[in-house]
C-alpha cells in the first residue's frame, strides 16, 4: 500500500508539472498545447505498460515525460505565424514587412528581412543598429525600442515570443 501512494504521490506530481511546463511561453489557448488530461492520459499509460513490463515508476515517468514534451515540441516547430514588422527610423520613415514563420522569437522571426547589428550581453542580444542605422546611446541616449502589439516590450529581441497574429515594431527612440 505505501508502495502505491508513493508511486500515486510521483505521477500526480509528474502530471501536475508537465501541465504547468505546457502552458509556459503560451499568449493563447491552441491546440498543440499539452492538456492536463491529454498528461493525465499519457502518464496513466506509461504507469499500466510499466507495470506490465516489470519498469520502475521512475523509468515510466521519464518515458512519459519524454513522449509528451517530444509530442508539444513537433507540433509547435510546424506551426507557421503570420506577424507583421514596422521599423520606424531616426528622420520618422518607416517600412512594414509581413512575415511567415516558424521561429519561437522575434529575433530568428526577422532576421531574413531586417539586418539587426548589435552584440550579445548578459541580458542577451543588445540592438545597435537596425537596416544600417545605428543608435548610439552614449551620443545621445538613442536606442531601438521594441514594440509588441503596440505596447512597449517587455523582452529584448532573441527572448521576445512570436505568436501569430503579433504586430511588432523596432523604432529609434532618443531617451
Amino acid at each position: 500500500m505505501k508502495k502505491f501512494n508513493r508511486l500515486y504521490a510521483i505521477i500526480m506530481t509528474l502530471a501536475l508539472s508537465l501541465t504547468v511546463l505546457s502552458g509556459c511561453g503560451s499568449t493563447e489557448a491552441n491546440d498543440s498545447v499539452t492538456t492536463e488530461a491529454e498528461t493525465a492520459a499519457v502518464v496513466e499509460e506509461a504507469v499500466e505498460t510499466a507495470s506490465d513490463e516489470g519498469e520502475t515508476a521512475s523509468e515510466s515517468e521519464d518515458s512519459a515525460a519524454e513522449e509528451a514534451s517530444d509530442d508539444a515540441a513537433a507540433e509547435d516547430s510546424d506551426e507557421i505565424k503570420h506577424i507583421t514588422l514596422t521599423v520606424t527610423y531616426k528622420d520618422g520613415h518607416s517600412d512594414d514587412f509581413a512575415i511567415d514563420t516558424s521561429a519561437e522569437f522575434l529575433k530568428e522571426a526577422i532576421e531574413n528581412d531586417v539586418e539587426l547589428g548589435g552584440q550579445e550581453s548578459d541580458y542577451g542580444f543588445y540592438i545597435e543598429s537596425v537596416n544600417g542605422e545605428t543608435a548610439d546611446y552614449s551620443a545621445d541616449s538613442a536606442y531601438w525600442a521594441i514594440y509588441v502589439n503596440d505596447e512597449y516590450g517587455m523582452y529584448g529581441v532573441d527572448s521576445q515570443p512570436v505568436a501569430d497574429g503579433d504586430s511588432f515594431a523596432l523604432i529609434y527612440t532618443i531617451g
